[in-house]
């Protein structure tokens, strides 16, 4: 079995990296917000979140993503998912677990051209560094991807063809 899992804050770039793995790996690509939004019904995690709040969000991530990760696939995990300890539980199992970082500039400029995402609060510094010790435990390659996206391809790339990975350009 390869399960090739990305976590991370969000904004790092779980799901364009996913897909681009996915791709080049010939293997499935599965995004949790996307599974989780068809489960309970809505269009956007904004939309979600409005009626269910995080806890129900939450109740979906734990229903769905153990399971998930027993594919042979690439899974993107939502920022909070790795939090959930089933779901930390299930992860470790995982063959690679990818634990993207950006800089904070970088999180809020990403996340300011998105359309389902708010932009980064006060609260959202805070809780994005109580998040970083648990997405490093749990990874097995740490990657910043705040420079560009070929050179966040080619760690990526490296580490999986020897086992490390190569600083990114900046």
């Amino acid at each position: 079995m390869s399960t090739f899992v990305f976590i991370g804050f969000r904004g790092s770039g779980k799901s364009t990296l996913g897909k681009w793995l996915a791709d080049e790996l010939d293997l499935p690509f599965v995004d949790t917000d996307e599974k989780v939004l068809g489960f309970l019904g809505f269009q956007t995690v904004m939309e979600a979140w409005d009626a269910v709040g995080e806890e129900g969000w939450r109740e979906a991530e734990l229903h769905l993503i153990p399971e998930l990760l027993e594919q042979d696939a690439v899974v993107s995990l939502g920022g909070g998912a790795p939090l959930l300890p089933n779901v930390a539980k299930a992860i470790a199992v995982c063959d690679v677990v990818f634990n993207l970082t950006a800089s904070e500039n970088v999180t809020a400029d990403r996340l300011a051209r998105s359309c389902d995402r708010p932009e980064l609060s006060a609260d959202d510094t805070e809780m994005r560094l109580s998040r970083l010790p648990m997405y490093a435990e749990l990874g097995t390659c740490g990657i910043d991807t705040s420079g560009d996206l070929e050179s966040t391809k080619k760690c990526i790339v490296e580490f999986l063809e020897h086992g490390h990975q190569m600083p990114p350009a900046m």
